[in-house]
């Protein structure tokens, strides 16, 4: 299922920890009621779900990006460039038509398939940089 919180995602870093399942919680609900509802009857609340997925998403890496440097993470420049792909894609919210369905099924899938993709891979890379020993 789409934005389930497994224990492989964890990070060991629970600030971050709880951003995750805090933005996966998020795009749940969106997603449950994309499924479970006539979209035409609830774009007003799909809407506000939407924005509060792109606003939490842009929230969360900018958070993620101030750690990473706080840390002195070496592929910060990369991974924030990763963060900036999704950061545009979820600023074109607003130019959706939230009243098609398949469209908004076609974000909803392809943000969450990118955040399973980005905190399994990226993250992780993250992760490890954090629990490996090394002189500072």
């Amino acid at each position: 299922m789409y934005f389930e919180w497994k224990d492989e995602y964890k990070l060991g870093v629970e600030e971050i920890d709880l951003q995750h399942k805090k933005l996966l919680g998020i795009g749940r609900k969106l997603m449950t009621l994309i499924r479970t509802t006539d979209i035409l009857d609830k774009s007003e609340e799909v809407s506000e779900i939407l924005n509060q997925l792109r606003n939490y998403t842009i929230e969360h890496f900018s958070k993620e990006e101030q750690f990473m440097q706080e840390k002195g993470y070496p592929d910060l420049t990369s991974h924030a460039m990763e963060h900036e792909y999704l950061r545009r894609k979820m600023r074109q919210i607003d130019d959706l038509d939230i009243h098609n369905q398949d469209t908004i099924i076609k974000l909803v899938s392809f943000v969450s398939d990118w955040i399973y993709q980005h905190i399994l891979i990226s993250d992780m890379k993250f992760r490890n940089y954090i629990l490996s020993p090394r002189e500072r």
